[in-house]
């Protein structure tokens, strides 16, 4: 009989043993979880993925790993292996960057994958090169970002970009 109380004790209350548990344990963070859950108010920006110090030379353009033909003239770029990813087209052919170096800025279509390129590392059309700089120079030392937020969801630095004002 005392066997089968205790039982019929224990198991009424078992149930309510997590929520115990839990509002105990809970109680002693709470003032942790409210300072690092609070956020500027209004301050919705967007950030983009940007790469510095990339590396970028030059190629003659013709069919792109993308599978389109591209003029000299076309602001395109290679992208390198390891961002390109696997599959026909590439997972970012097709995608709108924009490039800066020595104060001036373009915008770009992904349409080849560039084989010698380190990660980050772009190779451009001849005219984007020259629209930078001289190819006697070579090899430049510039930054980069996806136009589109999404394309690429991990980052080596974060920058901020106003997506509008908050009336």
């Amino acid at each position: 009989m005392l066997v089968s109380s205790v039982f019929l004790l224990v198991s009424a209350f078992l149930p309510f043993l997590p929520f115990a548990v839990a509002s105990t344990h809970g109680h002693s963070q709470r003032g942790r979880h409210q300072e690092l859950a609070q956020r500027v108010r209004g301050d919705v920006d967007i950030h983009k993925r940007a790469f510095d110090s990339a590396r970028f030379t030059f190629y003659d353009v013709g069919l792109g790993a993308c599978g389109q033909y591209s003029s000299p003239g076309d602001f395109i770029v290679a992208l390198n292996v390891i961002q390109y990813g696997v599959g026909f087209p590439g997972l970012q052919c097709f995608k709108s960057i924009t490039i800066s170096y020595g104060g001036k800025t373009a915008q770009a279509t992904i349409m080849d994958k560039c084989m010698g390129c380190p990660y980050g590392g772009l190779d451009l059309s001849t005219g984007l090169f020259n629209y930078f700089a001289s190819e006697s120079n070579g090899v430049l030392y510039g930054s980069w970002y996806f136009n589109d937020v999404a394309s690429e969801p991990t980052s080596s630095r974060w920058i901020r970009a106003h997506a509008g004002s908050s009336g």
